[in-house]
This record gives structure tokens, sequence and C-alpha cells, in this order.
């Protein structure tokens, strides 16, 4: 009689604690929400992708013990992704925040501990020109909604199905965990912190264990892997909204480049008046490092430190339009001496400017010229040689870098090379022999492009920011950069990032989409936040960006690369840039948890030593 009294009650209860199972993954794959599945769980696409029985275990998660087991160096960031199976429909979900506790009496908690509701993306046909790498059509969690106070919606609690996402046949959510180690050692003294996470719903609840074990290491504060994602919208932000987004890149680890902050400017003749206040207003706080500290709200990697880099206001005319020409556009009259002198007193101002402040000293100096942007032909090489002279003459040599954007070949490289000190080269033209000469003659070289050629058609896509791929291709911009000695650049990082909440074919042209292109981070004001939110794919980057980290502190330590070009070179076994690498879609190793344990390697050596 007692057991069918207890069989009934089950039967009318709510979803309860036996129906609802609660698990973990890592923070390089995602969730099907309707199959359970790993996005990336595709033998058809890699015979070496996740697969098997990763709810019961996987490379941070045991189910046996419900516990999640993470590794971290002071100074980093390690997250994971909280999976709430609910076959049934659920209602209230919720997760208390969490804290983690060391021996010392030593506490993880607050902003050093976050949680965020994953927003879910509809991805219906593949980006076009990777019909065979794509993951296909699905939904995809992306977008991080960081918990708030109850009520409001899409945030906590939720339900499954989630009310806002409308996902047809929703049986899981994911709620993305991100935990931080600060800088200093007695914030975070090196051992075991540990702690539980509780998740509540109506009719039940449960609880997971969480360990961190702490090296005794700090990732620096600057970031050794040079490079920057160039942007357009920021500028024409307010300065309280553009801060924001400069921190939240810095957090991740990543440069905005912007293009281009410019002095009031009065020419006449050759007499030239520049007004530097709006722009000191503006900008002063990044070249000196003190938009990322306290006084502006910041905490994170990067502390006070200045932005590496800064692009200079230069630039000519592009095509017709001399709208965008900077101090001015060529004349009717042409090349007058005129002309030249007002450039060049312009560009002598603008040195004597940022050289005013030691710590602007500090900062990169970038001139590129946009109007150039790409050209393939003996005129352009002329006017890139002639402004690169000008420039040269007005600010020295060595003060600045003079930059060219394209996948040029050798000969005109050999041209190029007499002004220019820094070529970012597309990457299907990133031969490392071809880079490793121009090096020897004084032109840095960085890369930027598709990281995998599926398909030639390729070469015009920023591929490792699309959302139907797998997180690899973010992560792996970290670990490229340091087999090539290389720094890196991407386009945009907020391309159409209003409606790409609910669209995820942001780029459309007659023939081609791609989904997600360029837009690593979402406008919060569609859901009622007042900053930018983070992607999954761009905490993929950062975890990539963190393991160069890694990489070059083990080089460090030890004195040698040697170590860490083994781990790196035992992943990614294959050079996967250059006309060598067409078409090849097997150039590292396609299971995240190898990555993972190549990054731990690297902490263990770091610690020993």
């Amino acid at each position: 009689m007692k057991i069918l009294v207890w069989l009934l009650a089950l039967a009318l209860s709510p979803a309860g604690l036996a129906e609802v199972r609660i698990w973990a993954v890592g923070d390089c794959v995602r969730v099907n929400p309707v199959t359970g599945k790993l996005l990336e769980d595709r033998l058809d696409i890699h015979k070496d992708y996740p697969t098997g029985d990763y709810r019961s275990s996987n490379s941070i998660w045991n189910a046996a013990s419900k516990t999640v087991s993470l590794k971290a160096a002071r100074n980093e960031f390690v997250a994971f992704q909280l999976i709430i199976d609910a076959p049934q429909p659920l209602d209230g979900v919720d997760v208390a925040a969490l804290e983690l506790a060391h021996s010392s009496g030593t506490r993880l908690a607050g902003r050093n501990v976050q949680l965020f509701k994953e927003w879910y993306v509809e991805v219906r046909r593949p980006s076009t020109g990777y019909e065979r790498t794509s993951l296909g059509p699905a939904w995809y969690p992306d977008a991080l909604l960081p918990k708030r106070s109850a009520g409001l919606n899409t945030g906590f609690p939720f339900s499954i199905p989630d009310l806002y996402n409308n996902i047809p046949g929703q049986k899981n959510h994911a709620v993305w965990v991100d935990v931080y180690v600060p800088h200093a050692r007695a914030a975070a003294p090196p051992g075991l912190y540990s702690g539980k996470l509780q998740v509540r719903w109506k009719g039940g609840e449960d609880t997971i264990n969480i360990r961190l074990d702490v090296w005794d290491f700090a990732l620096s504060h600057e970031s050794h892997l040079k490079g920057d994602i160039w942007n357009g919208s920021m500028r024409e932000m307010e300065p309280a909204e553009e801060l924001l987004y400069y921190q939240l890149a810095r957090q991740h680890r990543f440069h905005p480049l912007i293009y281009a902050y410019r002095p009031k400017l009065s020419v006449s003749g050759t007499n030239v008046s520049l007004d530097w206040t709006e722009y000191d207003g503006r900008v002063s706080r990044y070249l000196d490092g003190s938009a990322f500290t306290e006084k502006h709200g910041y905490w994170g990697p990067g502390y006070g430190v200045p932005v590496s880099h800064m692009m200079l206001p230069f630039d000519i005319e592009k095509g017709e339009s001399k709208t965008g020409a900077w101090p001015m556009a060529l004349p009717e009259a042409g090349r007058t001496p005129e002309f030249e002198a007002a450039w060049r007193e312009v560009a002598r101002q603008v040195r004597a400017h940022l050289d005013s402040k030691p710590q602007w000293r500090q900062v990169m100096k970038v001139a590129f010229l946009n109007g150039l942007d790409e050209s393939y032909n003996e005129a352009a090489y002329e006017k890139m040689l002639y402004y690169g002279k000008l420039l040269h003459e007005a600010m020295g040599r060595g003060w600045f870098k003079y930059r060219v954007d394209g996948g040029y070949s050798r000969e005109a490289m050999e041209k190029l090379s007499a002004e220019v000190e820094l070529w970012v080269c597309h990457t299907v033209s990133f031969d490392a022999d071809t880079v490793d000469y121009f090096r020897k003659r004084g032109v840095d070289a960085w890369f930027y492009g598709p990281m995998i050629y599926e398909q030639r058609r390729n070469s015009g896509c920023g591929s490792n920011t699309f959302l139907d791929l797998d997180l690899l291709v973010n992560r792996a911009i970290g670990w490229v950069g340091w087999i090539y000695r290389s720094g890196w650049v991407e386009w945009e990082f907020d391309w159409n990032a209003y409606a790409s909440w609910y669209e995820a074919e942001n780029f459309k042209e007659p023939g081609r989409i791609y989904n997600g292109s360029g837009q690593l981070i979402y406008r919060g004001a569609v859901m009622g936040y007042r900053h930018p939110i983070a992607s999954i794919r761009l905490k993929a980057q950062r975890r990539g960006l963190q393991d160069h980290e890694y990489f070059w502190l083990l080089a460090e330590r030890t004195g040698s690369k040697d170590s860490s070009d083994a781990l790196v070179n035992g992943v990614i076994y294959k050079k996967p840039f250059g006309k060598a690498a067409m078409l090849d879609t097997e150039i590292w190793k396609n299971n995240p948890d190898l990555w993972d344990q190549a990054r731990i390697a690297a902490g263990a050596k770091i610690a020993a030593k």
C-alpha cells in the first residue's frame, strides 16, 4: 500500500529531483538545448571530436561525486557550464551564488565568481564556405546574461523551456560560471578551494561540489601576444559606454583598435593648429591605464596597464571619397610643397603631443592608411611608399610603426619594406619562410583571416568568429600566435550586435551568408542591461589568450621555448596558414580536453619551477 501511495505521489508531483539531472562541461564545448548532446559531438566532421557518456564524466566533471574540478593560476579566469536537464517542463529555476573557501579562511566570492544564463540563437544553415566543418543547424548558446535581480525578464529565475528564448522542444538549459582568481598572493593563496553550488526549481533542488586548485604563480598583467580587434562602433558611443567596452575587452585579454580618434584640426596653407582638449578627455585614460583601475570601476587582468598600442589619426582618400582623409586629402594641384609641409607639420605636432607624458610614450603608435587597405597594384604601392616616407620624415623612424594590411606578394613586400614596419598579412599568404625573411629586414608580421581554409572562397571572411564553427577556432588564436611568434588581428566584435540576439545570419550578400560574423559582444540594451554582454565565443578566445600566457611564462621560467613548443605542437601538429594549408581541415587535435591537458601540463611545469 505504501509503495502505491509513493508511486501515485511521484506521478502527480512536478518535475522532481529524480527527473532533473545536473551535470557540467568545460568552456570550449556547447550543449544542444533540445537533444542534450554536445554540438561538437560530430564524429562525421572530425573523428576525434568529444563523444561518449560526457554527462557522467568529462575533463572537469565527475557525476559519481557530483564534483567540478578546476585548475588555475592567479590573475586568470577559469570557467565551466552547468547543465540542467529537465525531461518535463520546469519553472522557477535558479542557481545560488557560489563561494569558494580556502583552508586559510580566504574566500573567492562576489565579483570573482559570476553566474550567467546562456542565451540561444538559431542557426538555420551553415556559414558559406564551411559546409563540411559547420556544426550545422541547431540552437547555439552564445550570449551570457549576468545574474541580476529576480523579476526582470530574460534573467534568473528562468523556466525550461525558456519563456523568452522560445526554443521548440527545449529539454535543458545551461548556466555559465566564471571564476576569477585575483592577482595578489595574499588575496588568493595557493592550494585547494572548495564550495557548493545549489540549483533550485519549483518542486526540488540539487547541489554539486566545486574544487579549484590554485597554483602558486600568477599570469602577467601585460599580454604577451600582440594584436587587436578592429572596431568601427566604439568611437561613436558616449564615452561612458565606450569605457565599458574597453574594460570588457581588457578582462578578456584583447585590445579594441579604434580607427581613428582625432584632435580638432585647422589647416590654412602651411599653418596648422591642433586642439587636443576633447581627444585627451576621451583617450588619455586608456593611454595612462587609469581606465583599468578602481577609479573607473575596473577589476581583473591588466589592472592599471595602459593599452598596448594605438592608431594614429592619419588617412588618405579612398577612391573618389575624400571624407576620411586626415589631415587633408590630396588637392587638385597634387603633391605640392604646401601639401607636404602641412602633412609634416601635423605629424610633428602629433608626435610632440603624444610624447608629452611619460606613460603615453610607452604605448606603441601605429600609422595605417585605410584608404589603401588591401590594395594590390603598382599605383597603390607607390602611394604607400610616398606617405610612409612623408610620415617617417616628420615623426622619425622607430617612434611609430607604419602598417599595411593585405596578402601581398613577396615581390610587393620587397618594395614596401623600404617604409613598412608592420605587415598585417592575410592567413593564406602567411608563409613562415616569407614572414621570417621580412622580419630580418625589420618588418614585423601579424596574421588575420580564416583560421581554417575549408574552401578557396573562405578568403573573404573572418571565420574565427563564426557561431556555427567549433570553439577551437576562437581558442586557437593564442596557440597559433605562439607557433608563429606573431601578433594577430580580427575585424569587429559587435557587428550587427543589436539584431544578433535573434538573428544568427548577421552577414548576408547574394551567394553567401555568415552566422555571427565579427560579433563576439552583444549590445546589452536589448535585454535591459546597461553594459555590453560577452559571448561564449569571446570566452573561448579568452581561454586561448590566457593559454598563450602560460606558454610565455613557462619559457621565462625554464629559459627556453622548447617545453612550450612541445606542448603546443603536440596539439596543433600542422602549420595552419599559407597556401600549403588551404583545403586542409585537419590541422589540430579537435577534442578540447587535449588542449586543456596541455595547459595543465604547462601549469604544473611552471609551478615546479
